[in-house]
């Protein structure tokens, strides 16, 4: 993108802060005059097991950041879905997450209690779990086990993800029977942990109401999920207004989206060093457009080459993935303009 219109930016940033500030998802709490149906779902797993993804792909819109790298979700964000007079409000978690890699990620600390905060809001908690891991396929995590077990009063389900990249179909009656410790809505399966080897590396939760098989990147299965939960809903006064679709603001997200795709195409621990911060927006009305400028930091000058690849491609690539992004969650054109700076540094290296 041009120095001019940069300048550009920067000459209306300040005119139209007031107006950015004015123009926000941010959900109204409490809209008492509107009485329909209700269901608040805590989306809890491992790290990387597909939570953003699936909440994504039923509400057919990218609200919640996610990547193909564990610890994209930093904190507990609430996304809005509002069908046949029913609101669902998704609770997307971070997957989660140690004290040893909250250091070793420089992870904000909040995340240590947001998959907790979550679980005391929600009226049901549906537990996502990565299938394709050869690894950890029969056992939940040691942490989601604990969780369910402190809040047992809470009904929960299985969400058995990414079922398309097993080879064999014939493994899921055997994962689903280790997953589930053989019981499901407080029946036991027949034939059930008949496999002594994976059983004894099983680990499972004994009180899911139900068990739905899904691959959330494509999409199937997904809409058994969430007829499951307007099925669930129950009656009382809605949360947030029917037209709002998250309660995080814009700017919040475009920084999330933009620290994302980052997270996609740099490798090994190189994302989790870098700073993403929101510069310029406007919602420009008459065009039915969003503009925005987001500056993001380095460590080293080094990096700031290593990012930006040869002639500036691999920026270029990175910016055009972010502003299909954003078009897919604003559902409206994106103007997106990415800078990369030298912490400590006031001038740009580069821009694109």
């Amino acid at each position: 993108m041009s120095k001019l219109f940069c300048v550009a930016l920067r000459l209306k940033c300040n005119s139209s802060i007031l107006q950015a500030l004015f123009y926000s998802s941010q959900p109204q709490q409490e809209c008492k005059k509107s009485l329909g149906k209700v269901v608040n779902v805590a989306i809890i797993g491992a790290p990387n097991a597909g939570k953003s993804t699936l909440i994504n792909k039923i509400l057919e819109r990218k609200i919640c950041a996610a990547s193909n790298k564990v610890h994209t979700t930093t904190k507990l964000t609430r996304a809005l879905c509002y069908e046949n007079n029913t609101q669902i409000v998704f609770l997307d978690t971070p997957g989660i997450v140690t004290e040893k890699e909250q250091k070793r990620y420089k992870l904000p600390e909040s995340m240590l209690a947001a998959c907790q905060k979550s679980l005391r809001c929600a009226d049901v908690i549906g537990v996502v779990h990565d299938v394709s891991n050869k690894w950890t396929k029969d056992r939940l995590h040691n942490d989601v086990v604990n969780m369910l077990e402190m809040v047992k009063d809470i009904p929960s389900f299985l969400i058995i993800n990414k079922v398309d990249m097993l080879k064999s179909k014939k493994q899921l009656l055997t994962v689903i029977s280790n997953l589930t410790n053989g019981i499901i809505a407080g029946s036991k399966i027949p034939n059930a942990n008949k496999n002594r080897k994976t059983q004894e590396k099983a680990q499972g939760h004994s009180h899911f109401s139900d068990v739905f098989l899904v691959s959330a990147l494509n999409g199937d299965g997904v809409l058994d999920i969430k007829q499951y939960l307007i099925n669930n809903a129950k009656l009382r006064y809605l949360h947030y207004d029917p037209s709002e679709w998250t309660d995080q603001t814009p700017e919040i997200l475009i920084e999330e989206a933009v620290r994302a795709k980052f997270m996609d195409f740099l490798t090994q621990e190189i994302p989790y060093t870098l700073t993403t911060k929101l510069e310029y927006f406007d919602d420009v009305a008459e065009e039915d457009k969003i503009m925005c400028s987001v500056s993001v930091e380095c460590p080293t000058e080094r990096l700031v080459r290593l990012i930006s690849g040869a002639g500036g491609g691999r920026l270029q690539q990175i910016k055009s993935h972010v502003r299909n992004d954003l078009v897919d969650m604003f559902k409206k054109p994106v103007v997106i303009d990415i800078q990369l700076r030298v912490k400590n540094k006031a001038t740009s290296e580069q821009t694109i």
